[in-house]
């Protein structure tokens, strides 16, 4: 399986603090990976490094074989790696629909003035991604919100919009943080098999940040576990489960 993402030996030090010290794991097409660790492992930190909001100390990181640390967020994202935060940006006053379109915009290529004018070609494109954010939404159980505003959706429906909204850019690398904070059991369920098959159909690559254990060990492909900013493991959920020095470390058995 190809490469999209390799971090060589990325360490991060803050003020003589270690955040993170030699990691190094890769990442490839159509695989979802998730990160596991104790808070302060550094998990959010290695987001950070691999979307441009921290630069390394040390190492590399390289996507489709192309270095990018050292590029700004909005240029690492235009290459086509993008990333949910723990509260994401959702406008409240538009609808649900209005809102994944908004975060089309760039796959929407147009000029402004056929737009304007409404060309056939602008219609058409407007037509094909209010399709496809529909067909995600409809994959999420969602469709039935598609003209609410989304002020009045649950927080926890609010999360799944703005994860539907990131996807629909097709993205090659997308970085979850989090994304079962706030969803009720089957929404959380329902929301990893969407991820998985989206992995599986569109060949994203998908690195992911959670806390549910039951989650990732059901949705992922291969796990990463940090502890203390070090990369103590790294294998398939049933490898992780029987490793003895990620039970000591994060799961609290002796």
């Amino acid at each position: 399986m190809s490469e999209l993402l390799r971090l060589n030996n990325i360490s991060v030090h803050f003020s003589g603090l270690k955040a993170l010290t030699d990691v190094s794991f890769s990442a490839s097409p159509g695989e979802v990976k998730a990160l596991i660790g104790p808070n302060g492992a550094g998990k959010t930190t290695l987001f950070n490094v691999i979307s441009g909001y921290v630069p390394p100390t040390s190492g590399e990181v390289y996507f489709k074989g192309q270095e990018i640390q050292g590029l700004t967020p909005h240029q690492i994202s235009a290459r086509g790696v993008r990333r949910t935060f723990q509260n994401g940006g959702l406008f409240g006053e538009m609808t649900v629909l209005e809102n994944i379109l908004t975060g089309m915009h760039v796959q929407i290529n147009s000029h402004f003035l056929g737009l304007l004018f409404g060309t056939r070609k602008a219609d058409e494109e407007e037509k094909a991604a209010a399709a496809r954010a529909m067909r995600l939404l409809t994959l999420m159980d969602m469709a039935e919100f598609a003209d609410q505003q989304v002020k009045s959706l649950s927080g926890g429906q609010q999360r799944m919009v703005e994860i539907v909204r990131t996807i629909s850019t097709e993205p090659p690398l997308l970085l979850l943080d989090e994304p079962a904070v706030g969803l009720s059991p089957p929404m959380r369920t329902r929301m990893m098999e969407v991820i998985k098959r989206l992995a599986g159909e569109e060949g994203i690559s998908i690195l992911l940040i959670e806390h549910a254990i039951d989650l990732v060990m059901a949705g992922s492909d291969r796990i990463v576990v940090l502890c203390a900013g070090q990369n103590i493991a790294e294998g398939k959920p049933a490898e992780i489960r029987e490793n003895r020095e990620v039970l000591e470390a994060y799961l609290g058995y002796a």
